[in-house]
């Protein structure tokens, strides 16, 4: 357990949403590879590693006294779903080739028991009147926000020519839960867990 209480302010709203964390060794490997790119690479925000986690659902602004139902639908979610592996994979962007919005790194591995539990999480937040996004899922680990543009000495490689091809640490890890987060702007690390969900 944490040391969230969402009993004090009823009335208050939190902005929230699951996801699945990384195991320590992910992130610090992700952090290695961030930091070989960080002085060619200029983007306005990098995520503090602590924060690289897999969303599974964005749920937003959220009544503090709703959270105790949305605990039990996302305990019902968890359902059925056994443990499994997942692991890093190259780097994307989204937004133009160019100017992109968000760089990321891709995720690979057991993506069937992955996108069932994005599923089932769907599924058991509808009933408190969530909305899925439109778009399809496409899980991925956001790195950094908002591109500024390529270091000096960089400019004829592109953005891609400057990504490294090969992780420097761990790739892999054994999925056993995912977790309620909220957002706690202008902290670092800015998500603290809400609840965790184990499987059975």
């Amino acid at each position: 357990m944490n040391n969230y209480s969402y009993t004090d302010l009823p009335s208050r709203r939190e902005r929230l949403f699951t996801a699945i964390r990384l195991s320590a060794a992910i992130q610090e490997s992700l952090q290695l590879d961030a930091e070989m790119v960080k002085n060619r690479l200029d983007f306005r925000k990098w995520t503090d590693h602590r924060d690289y986690h897999i969303t599974l659902q964005f749920l937003g602004d959220t009544l503090v006294s709703d959270i105790g139902h949305l605990r039990k639908a996302l305990r019902m979610a968890s359902a059925g779903i056994e443990p499994f592996e997942l692991q890093t994979s190259g780097w994307g962007t989204f937004g133009l080739k160019d100017a992109p919005k968000v760089l990321w790194r891709g995720v690979d591995g057991e993506l069937e028991s992955l996108n069932l539990l994005h599923k089932q999480i769907v599924e058991a937040t509808s009933t408190l009147g969530y909305e899925a996004e439109l778009r399809p899922y496409s899980p991925h680990i956001t790195i950094a926000r908002k591109f500024l543009g390529l270091a000096p000495g960089n400019e004829d490689k592109g953005i891609y020519g400057v990504l490294p091809e090969h992780s420097l640490g761990a790739k892999s890890w054994i999925v056993e839960d995912f977790v309620l987060y909220v957002t706690r702007l202008g902290q670092s690390p800015m998500y603290e867990v809400v609840d965790t969900f184990s499987f059975s």
